[in-house]
């Protein structure tokens, strides 16, 4: 599972949207609704942006991409998609660290069913496969804008029912530097990391998916990032995992224990020469 967060979009996000229409239009959804339309996911996003100057971000783009394993796992189901799409949310709302949920954001979600490989692909830049060429196998993933904006309009209602005393909304970006601040100007905050591993643990519970630790967002953090001894460490506790190790031990062990047995009788035939 690899959940990205892109660069934050300046203007109106129609752009982004026209551009994941390319696979058909319509079929957007959010936290409780479905089957929506371009002009509705325009007009809410670009209508939600209180407080924002002009070169702020107005909206992000959050991206999950299940591996080919894990949507044959699900049977490429697209409910189950949406339905873990909207956990994933709630942990992009609670990372903020400010009580809120999906619900409390305002975001729309797209499946698209293909991948063509790009110029940043290894197998393009090594000239195994051509830019523009489609990927093979199950490539579903899901396209998610939000705004940076809390909702504007549950927002007003929280506050005029007095669940809140705010006196303005939140501005929520997951490109912020702090991470979990419960002190100084800006408390809350958002790590990537933790957002990562979060979806990656609610798909596992949501789905029963027992992810092999080659498949886990920290085993490819540490061999990019870990220092040689913990690269060296994960790559031998997940060779110790693979089925065929265990068989390899055995055969070695009962080998080793043979060797064992026929060294008395060995002896045995030096002493009676």
């Amino acid at each position: 599972m690899v959940a990205k967060i892109t660069n934050g979009g300046k203007g109106s996000c129609i752009g982004l949207v026209q551009y994941l229409e390319k696979e058909g239009e319509g079929n957007w959804f959010t936290h409780d609704k479905g089957n929506m339309d371009a002009s509705q996911v325009v007009s809410t996003i670009d209508a939600n942006r209180k407080h924002l100057g002009q070169q702020d971000d107005k909206y992000y783009q959050v991206i999950l991409s299940p591996s080919q394993s894990e949507l044959t796992h699900l049977g490429n189901n697209r409910h189950q998609l949406e339905s873990f799409t909207r956990g994933a949310m709630d942990q992009y709302a609670a990372q903020f660290g400010k009580g809120i949920k999906s619900s409390d954001l305002v975001w729309f979600a797209k499946i698209e069913q293909a991948r063509t490989f790009s110029h940043t692909d290894k197998a393009v830049q090594q000239q195994q496969r051509v830019e523009g060429e489609s990927k093979e196998g199950p490539q579903t993933h899901v396209h998610i804008i939000v705004s940076r904006t809390e909702d504007l309009s549950r927002y007003q209602q929280k506050k005029q029912a007095g669940e809140i005393d705010r006196k303005h909304p939140l501005k929520l970006s997951p490109a912020t530097n702090h991470r979990a601040t419960s002190q100084g100007a800006v408390q809350g905050g958002f790590d990537r990391t933790e957002f990562k591993q979060a979806v990656e643990v609610q798909f596992d519970r949501q789905f029963g998916y027992e992810r092999p630790l080659t498949e886990t967002f920290n085993y490819a953090n540490t061999l990019q990032k870990g220092s040689q001894e913990e690269r060296i460490a994960l790559r031998l506790e997940a060779l110790r995992q693979q089925p065929n190790y265990l068989l390899s031990e055995r055969s070695n062990q009962r080998s080793e224990q043979a060797e064992k047995e026929q060294i008395p009788q060995r002896k045995k035939e030096d002493l009676s020469l």
